[in-house]
C-alpha cells in the first residue's frame, strides 16, 4: 500500500507543477498583453507639449496666431486635447477636445466659446484627419502629419470660419 500511497503523492505533485506552470504561462501573457497595450497608445505621436513656431507658419488673415501651446494626453483610452493660443488681435483662446480617431463627433469645449462646436477625428497613415463642424455643417478640415523623427507636428487647415473666411493655414510646432 505505501507504494500505492508514494504514486499517488508524485501524482499530485506533478499536477501542481503543471498547475503553477500553467498559471506563471497565463501570468507572463497578461503581463506582456498590458505592456503591449500600454506600448500602443504611447505610440500616437500626438502624446505631449507642442509649441507653435509661427515663423515656420502660414496664416490667412482669419486664422492668425501670436501664439500657441497643444497639450496631448491619454485618459481612459481617450486623446485628450488642451489649446491655449493668442490670436493676431491679441485675444486669447482656450480650447479643449477629445482627440479620438473613432470618427465621431464630440464637442469642443471654449472659452470663449470656440466658433465651431464639434470635432471628428480619423487615423490616415501616421496622421490624422479632423473635421470641425458648426451644427452638423463642416467649416474646416485639418491634416496631421509628423517629421521622421517624430518631433515637428504640421497641422494644415482648409476651409472657413463662421464669418464666411477663408481658413487656410499651415501650422509647424515643436515638441517640448
Amino acid at each position: 500500500m505505501p507504494a500505492v500511497f508514494e504514486a499517488k503523492k508524485e501524482i499530485a505533485l506533478q499536477g501542481e507543477t503543471h498547475m503553477s506552470r500553467l498559471l506563471r504561462t497565463l501570468s507572463i501573457f497578461v503581463l506582456v498583453l498590458a505592456v503591449t497595450g500600454l506600448a500602443s497608445g504611447q505610440s500616437d505621436l500626438r502624446i505631449g507639449t507642442w509649441k507653435l513656431n509661427v515663423a515656420k507658419s502660414k496664416f490667412d488673415p482669419a486664422a492668425v496666431r501670436k501664439d500657441e501651446t497643444r497639450t496631448y494626453q491619454m485618459s481612459n483610452g481617450a486623446v485628450m486635447v488642451h489649446v491655449q493660443l493668442t490670436l493676431g488681435d491679441g485675444s486669447k483662446q482656450e480650447v479643449s477636445f477629445e482627440a479620438t480617431p473613432d470618427g465621431k463627433d464630440h464637442p469642443y469645449n471654449g472659452r470663449p466659446a470656440f466658433y465651431a462646436d464639434t470635432i471628428s477625428v480619423k487615423r490616415e497613415g501616421n496622421g490624422f484627419v479632423a473635421e470641425s463642424k458648426k451644427d452638423g455643417k463642416l467649416l474646416f478640415t485639418t491634416t496631421d502629419s509628423f517629421s521622421s523623427d517624430g518631433k515637428v507636428l504640421t497641422l494644415t487647415t482648409k476651409g472657413v470660419n463662421l464669418k464666411g473666411q477663408s481658413v487656410n493655414s499651415v501650422r509647424v510646432y515643436e515638441k517640448q
